[in-house]
Formats: structure tokens, C-alpha cells, sequence
């Protein structure tokens, strides 16, 4: 008898509490989460209305974030400097004939290729030796010293002027005055804002850009440039914002390496921030959007149709790793996701099913906008929960 009422209320109990939010998801969603082509990734979804966990599996685990770590990149950069920063670079002469100083201010968008110039109004390194051998006719030979800029962009630069021989070049050492050794400036680039940056950096998923944001940010913020530099550099800019930033280690900043890691906790908090925050709108601004742009322009139309526009997310991917994260609309909510496989085959066509699987997982729980209503603010604070 005892035995009897006591299941008898366990079930009166069981009628009468509500539902967690993890039952109310839709059987499909975890039909998909359980592909075999995931095994058992690293995942939240949240409510930011509430700051709610739907939804977790695995996701205080540290795990390789691949692009998605391009989050944490333009978050540390857009903490670092206003949005409407722009750099420039310029070439000078000095007393000396045939030497000239290029002095920049380490412009991460700066390039040799007329083509990318052209297409995306990036400043343009040999207008600057151009420039040069402009300024006196007779010049077969010229030595650049520079200063803000790195080798690689001299080096390129040379190449597509076709004067390998003709051009050397020397970084002015870090005890040398270089408002003391120039003279006349001869031409100036300036890149567009920074604004512009983060958003082909997110949309395209640059690696070398976002290399360059992150050594950027590195540097201004009085760290070493080095890869302990920067991963101590983006822990600090992100603890700033309140962010659990436990297992969180990076190489690079472009999530190239399987070394990075970082949690789906980690990345969901940061998201919710980014929602929140004024200084990272830019991030939320230009991250792909499902089926019509960037790096997810050509998912969703077949595998999830009904999700197209309603998904903005960064995604990733290097061998053996396919990762998204970032916000999917269902009705008047706009939630949290994260999703981190690491342990995906290393063939093409696993990590292709594996995408398939999350854009189908993330289908099963959008819903066009409801026109008129106006979503819940969320709470600025980022949340807490347990496994």
C-alpha cells in the first residue's frame, strides 16, 4: 500500500510540474544531434529572453572551436578600438637619395593584389613603391626601411610590381626615431574602418585578416606579439565582459589549429554579449546569414529550406572538426545556439554530412519572425548553469 501511494505521488507530481524546456524541443532536433557523423558534439541552446539553458550536451568541455574562434578574435579588436578606426601607410624620402621610409600604423587589411583592392577598397602597398620611383625618374634601385608594416606585404608588393631585384628593404630598428629620419611624404594609404574588416573577416572567414586583428589587438593592448601573447591577450579582453573563460587556450586567431580550444558554454556567453554589448554590434551585424550570405550562402536551400534567413551563425571548419554558433529565429525569440564537433572524420564527405546534420538539427527549431512584436531584451549579465 505504501509502495502504491507512493507512486501514485510521484506521478500527481510528475502531471503537475512543468515541463523543462529541454522537453518541449522537437523529437527531429535530437534525432539529428544524434548523427553519427557529430559524435557527440559539444552543445547549448539558449533562451536570452530568460538567459535559459534549453538545451546542453558537452558543453563545459573544452573543444577545437575552428572559425568559430574568429568570434573571440573581432570581439577582442572591437574592445580594443572604436568601430570607425581606419590606418594608413605612407612612404617618405629621407636625406638619403634612393632610401625611403614606410611608416604605417600595421593596417590588417592592407594588400598587393589590384584585384582585392579594387573589389573590397583595400589599401594598395605598391602605390606606395610606385610612388618611389616616381619621385625621381632616374632611380633604378631603391631601399625601403619601414616601420608598422610587416615583411610580407613589402614582399608581395615587389612581386606585383614585378621589381624583385630592384627594391630592398630593412625594418627600422625599435630605437630609432622615425619622425627624425623622414622628410617629404610622397603618398599615403588609408584603409576603410574597422567595422569593414570585422565584417569580411566574419563573412569570409579570412584567416590571414584575422590573424592580423587578433596580433592587432595583441599588440595595442601591451602584450607580447607572440602566440602566449595573444591567447593571454583575448582571455583578458573576454573576462572583461564577465565571460566564464575556463579551458579557453588559443594558438592563433584564426582557428586553424587544432590546438585552440574553448567550451560551448564559453562561446554561448560570449554570443549573448555580443547581442548586448554596443561595442560588438558589428559582430551580430555581419555574421553570415543561412542561405543567402557569406560562408553560409549555399547551406540550408536544400537541407534545411524552411531555416534560410533564419539563421546567423560563424561557422568552421578544418579536418576533422565542423562547428556553428550564433542565433536562429523561432517566432518572437531568437536563440543561442552553439555546436561543436571535433571529432568528425577527417574525409570531405563526413564533415559534409556533418554539416547537413547541424543545419537540419538547427531546422527543426526555427520559425519565420512574428511581425509585430517586439522580442524581450535580454539580460546583460551572461548566465550560470551546471551539466
Amino acid at each position: 500500500m505504501r509502495r502504491f501511494l507512493a507512486l501514485l505521488f510521484s506521478f500527481i507530481f510528475l502531471s503537475i510540474h512543468p515541463a523543462t524546456a529541454a522537453e518541449v524541443l522537437p523529437q527531429p532536433f535530437f534525432n539529428y544531434l544524434g548523427s553519427k557523423y557529430l559524435a557527440n558534439p559539444g552543445v547549448i541552446l539558449v533562451d536570452p529572453s530568460s538567459n535559459e539553458v534549453l538545451y546542453q550536451s558537452g558543453a563545459d568541455k573544452p573543444r577545437t572551436p575552428a572559425s568559430v574562434l574568429k568570434l573571440f578574435t573581432t570581439a577582442s579588436i572591437a574592445l580594443t578600438l572604436d568601430s570607425k578606426t581606419t590606418f594608413q601607410t605612407a612612404i617618405y624620402k629621407t636625406d638619403k637619395r634612393g632610401v625611403f621610409v614606410i611608416w604605417g600604423e600595421n593596417d590588417p587589411w592592407i594588400t598587393s593584389s589590384a584585384k582585392a583592392a579594387n573589389a573590397n577598397q583595400r589599401a594598395y602597398m605598391p602605390k606606395l613603391i610606385k610612388a618611389a620611383f616616381a619621385s625621381d625618374k632616374k632611380l633604378k634601385k631603391i631601399k625601403l626601411i619601414y616601420k608598422g608594416v610587416n615583411n610580407s606585404d613589402i614582399r608581395d608588393a615587389k612581386k606585383a610590381l614585378k621589381r624583385r631585384a630592384s627594391v630592398t628593404y630593412q625594418r627600422i630598428g625599435k630605437d630609432v626615431a622615425v619622425e627624425e629620419i623622414v622628410q617629404e611624404q610622397l603618398a599615403v594609404i588609408t584603409s576603410p574602418p574597422l567595422n569593414k574588416m570585422i565584417r569580411f573577416a566574419l563573412l569570409y572567414s579570412d584567416n590571414v585578416l584575422s590573424q592580423r586583428l587578433a596580433m592587432l589587438a595583441t599588440g595595442r593592448n601591451g602584450y607580447p606579439l607572440t602566440e602566449e601573447g595573444l591567447n593571454n591577450m583575448i582571455i583578458d579582453k573576454i573576462s572583461t565582459l564577465g565571460i566564464d573563460v575556463t579551458g579557453m587556450n588559443f594558438i592563433d586567431g584564426s582557428g586553424l589549429s587544432r590546438k585552440n580550444k574553448v567550451t560551448a558554454l564559453t562561446i554561448s556567453q560570449l554570443l549573448l554579449k555580443v547581442k548586448t554589448d554596443p561595442r560588438l554590434k558589428s559582430i551580430y551585424d555581419h555574421l553570415p546569414v543561412s542561405g543567402e550570405t557569406g560562408t553560409l550562402i549555399s547551406r540550408y536551400r536544400e537541407t534545411a529550406p524552411q531555416a534560410v534567413g533564419l539563421v546567423k551563425a560563424k561557422t568552421g571548419s578544418i579536418r576533422g572538426v565542423v562547428s556553428l554558433a550564433g542565433f536562429a529565429t523561432s517566432g518572437e525569440k531568437e536563440y543561442v545556439f552553439v555546436v561543436l564537433a571535433d571529432e568528425v572524420g577527417r574525409t570531405r564527405a563526413a564533415q559534409n554530412s556533418a554539416r547537413k546534420a547541424i543545419d537540419r538539427m538547427l531546422g527543426t527549431i526555427t520559425k519565420p519572425p512574428v511581425i509585430g512584436i517586439t522580442p524581450p531584451v535580454p539580460e546583460s549579465t551572461p548566465f550560470t548553469t551546471t551539466q
